[in-house]
């Protein structure tokens, strides 16, 4: 049996999109969802009955909340809402062939500066410590880690028209960090889209404009990296229109 895990970002709640997110979730017959920036409770939980899921629902330290839809039976839920955390890290467990999978969800701090990417290097300490108390099982971390992997290029053109367009400050390419990925590369797990396409951008971020970051990621622990099948990104005209972020999947079997 295969285990098929998503996760988006669906932009300050999904608003008045809620069925173009549903349909690009539903095209990809995910067992598992996370959901990033799942504002509204409500409509989580009308996300969750259009599927056919279960609603897992974290509140976090800001309006940001993360969530996890399920197909599969959820046996357990933690939601570690550490001070530490802009938002939160949610955890569910859900069988899997003969053991079980522990799924967590996480948004990052926003903010391309260093001293952005220190707050998230605190974050991803904690949760890098959470994670260890589950080195025994198969475990998967996956979200917006609004961080950039080491080695990945960035459309910068595209980058900086998308930042004048928002009145955004502007960044060099040098300027832009990438310890926070490595931390986690550090740690042993796989970045599962890299492993799979080496070569490939895999931009999720930011629409409508053509994105030009890839800051969406699910990352596996070894023993279930040996499981890793396929891993994409959603870039059809739908999930073009549904957020600002395109989501990702991964599928172990």
């Amino acid at each position: 049996m295969s285990l098929r895990i998503l996760s988006y970002n669906i932009l300050e709640g999904g608003e008045d999109r809620l069925s173009h997110i549903a349909h690009t979730i539903e095209r990809q017959r995910p067992d598992v969802v996370a959901l990033l920036e799942a504002n509204s409770r409500t409509n989580a939980e009308t996300l969750a009955q259009q599927l056919g899921m279960s609603l897992s629902f974290g509140e976090g330290n800001s309006e940001y909340y993360v969530a996890w839809l399920s197909r599969l039976p959820v046996v357990r839920t933690e939601n570690y809402r550490r001070s530490v955390f802009s938002k939160t890290l949610l955890k569910i467990e859900v069988p899997w062939e003969n053991t079980i999978v522990a799924l967590f969800a996480t948004h990052l701090s926003a903010g391309r500066k260093q001293e952005n990417e220190q707050d998230r290097v605190a974050e991803m300490r904690e949760i890098l410590s959470i994670l260890q108390q589950h080195k025994q099982q198969p475990h998967v971390l996956v979200g917006d880690m609004n961080s950039l992997c080491p080695g990945d290029e960035i459309d910068i053109a595209t980058y900086l028209a998308t930042a004048t367009e928002k009145g955004e400050e502007k960044m060099r390419p040098d300027e832009f960090v990438r310890e926070v990925v490595a931390l986690v590369l550090q740690a042993g797990y796989t970045d599962c889209y890299r492993k799979l396409h080496p070569q490939e951008r895999g931009y999720t971020y930011k629409l409508p404009s053509r994105p030009s970051l890839r800051l969406d990621y699910i990352f596996a622990s070894p023993d279930l990296t040996a499981h890793l099948t396929a891993c994409d990104i959603v870039a059809d005209d739908e999930a073009r229109s549904a957020s600002d972020h395109l989501p990702i999947w991964a599928q172990f079997s």
